[in-house]
């Protein structure tokens, strides 16, 4: 495993090895400076294809598919329309950085769409609400967080209050743009300036050096990328800007998805690098470095981290052997606390993905009952959640009630995994709903079967013991698949090495 370790310690996705699509949220980040790069019917497909891929959605990747129709100028998907429409509010973080940057999202796909999707006027008040609960005299030390909250307020009916308009008149850009924190406080001193006409003193080669990093290609974060090309705009570097977006942003529009490619294939994911925790088990200490644990770390303490990844960071960080994962017991309390107390059709998804990561940490997590609801296997969405209800039965505090559920989807699993055609997401969810599908009428015979097509999936260049999507030997193995696997019967011989 330690050959998918990528330049910033985290592991990659083997499946995304040779695959250059690009990803909204990089888009996102560019789109207002990639201007007739993006084409509308490219950007209305990639997003349709995007949201349909996934049950849920978090606000970023909400905010990243709004912003892309809104840059490409095209018409709102109605996949899209539904997200928006059924999005909820982000629920309270402890951290302040994390909070500030939940309600920011949130505001801004609300001045993006006038607020006339996502909220009527109690959101915006509870908005108001949560934005006045924020202590400012706690971050007047960090102008990108200032900076936020005060972009927040702009979006929103209501005066801002005075000490963040002061504390932002306070800020200075003495440190130039160098690592992630002082790339955004640059940039914030730079809005701030702009905005409120404050007299900032910019270094006199501020300019300069941020062309030189990006000459360079010594910056590799997407995100710093583009904080990067808006404080040049903020400092009337145009030219320069409009410059290396067409040599470094621009080659990397994936003609056929219309979306960016990440700035370096090279670098792996706070996901993948769970996963990889989870399948290598006590092993993984030994694949983790120090780069690895510093990593983590750093996207723990990044105000921006959304919930899920915050978590996932944190059980890669326990396993890689770390002690300082005990210090970040805020976050396992958040976790605890977005616990639903009952699952439905349309929370089970984000309940699933949210009790699978905190009960790593939190044994003793409360569990939810699932309410049933009808699940038609004709229908795909119904299919994938009775299944991913059944796989995760030991999830509710109603388990036994649970793999009882769903009869005519239980009745249909026999062929769902004797089939070996078009092995899509609801053939693997099969497998692992197996040994919890009281109702099936599978036996020992049919497991064996199923065991016996699953190893024709595995093995792939590197990696004997990861799983494949497709039969075809040379395609890539899938960290993904290979973690669900785990549950499966027969899928890991005792004792092999993941």
């Amino acid at each position: 495993m330690k050959k998918l370790q990528g330049i910033n310690g985290l592991i990659r996705m083997p499946e995304g090895e040779g695959q250059e699509r690009g990803d909204l949220y990089t888009t996102a980040l560019y789109s207002e400076d990639l201007g007739s790069y993006l084409l509308a019917d490219n950007a209305n497909r990639t997003v349709r294809e995007a949201l349909g891929e996934q049950s849920t959605a978090d606000l970023p990747t909400l905010w990243s598919a709004l912003k892309l129709i809104r840059a490409a100028g095209a018409a709102l998907p109605a996949e899209l329309e539904k997200r928006l429409a059924n999005a909820a509010m982000p629920p309270r973080q402890q951290d302040i950085g994390a909070e500030i940057a939940a309600l920011w999202f949130w505001i801004d796909i609300g001045r993006m769409q006038g607020w006339s999707v996502i909220a009527g006027k109690s959101f915006v008040e509870e908005a108001l609400i949560r934005l006045g609960a924020i202590d400012i005299n706690s971050i007047t030390n960090k102008p990108y967080l200032l900076w936020r909250l005060f972009d927040s307020y702009s979006a929103l009916p209501k005066e801002r209050p005075r000490e963040l308009e002061r504390a932002l008149k306070n800020v200075d850009s003495k440190k130039l743009p160098g690592d992630y924190e002082s790339t955004l406080d640059f940039q914030a001193a730079l809005e701030a300036r702009a905005t409120l006409g404050n007299d900032l003193v910019v270094p006199n080669g501020a300019r300069d050096h941020i062309v030189r990093l990006l000459d360079s290609s010594q910056v590799h974060d997407d995100a710093l990328i583009a904080s990067m090309l808006r404080s040049l705009e903020l400092l009337n570097a145009q030219t320069e800007a409009k410059r290396l977006v067409k040599d470094r942003i621009a080659p990397r529009v994936d003609q056929k998805t219309g979306l960016i490619r990440s700035s370096t294939l090279a670098k792996g994911s706070v996901h993948a690098t769970y996963l990889a925790a989870r399948l290598l088990d006590t092993s993984f200490p030994a694949v983790a470095s120090g780069r690895t644990r510093d990593e983590l770390e750093r996207v723990l303490k990044a105000p921006e981290t959304d919930q899920i990844t915050q978590l996932k960071a944190l059980v890669a960080l326990k396993r890689s052997g770390s002690s300082s994962w005990g210090s970040y017991g805020s976050i396992i309390e958040q976790g605890r606390a977005a616990l639903p107390a009952t699952v439905t059709f349309a929370n089970l998804s984000g309940y699933i993905e949210l009790v699978d990561v905190l009960v790593q940490l939190e044994p003793n997590a409360r569990l939810a009952r699932l309410e049933a609801f009808d699940a038609d296997p004709g229908v795909e969405d119904l299919l994938s959640g009775a299944l991913m209800a059944l796989s995760n039965s030991m999830y509710f505090s109603n388990s036994e009630e649970v793999r009882s559920m769903f009869p005519a989807v239980q009745s249909a699993l026999p062929q769902l995994i004797g089939s070996s055609r078009g092995r899509g997401p609801n053939y693997f969810r099969a497998l692992t709903a197996m040994t919890n599908a009281s109702r099936s009428g599978l036996g020992s015979n049919d497991f064996d079967k199923a065991a016996e097509e699953l190893r024709t999936l595995k093995g792939c260049k590197e990696f004997p013991s990861l799983y494949r999507l497709e039969a075809d030997k040379a395609s890539p193995c899938s960290l993904s698949i290979s973690a669900a696997m785990i549950a499966v019967p027969g899928a890991y011989d005792f004792g092999e090495n993941k």
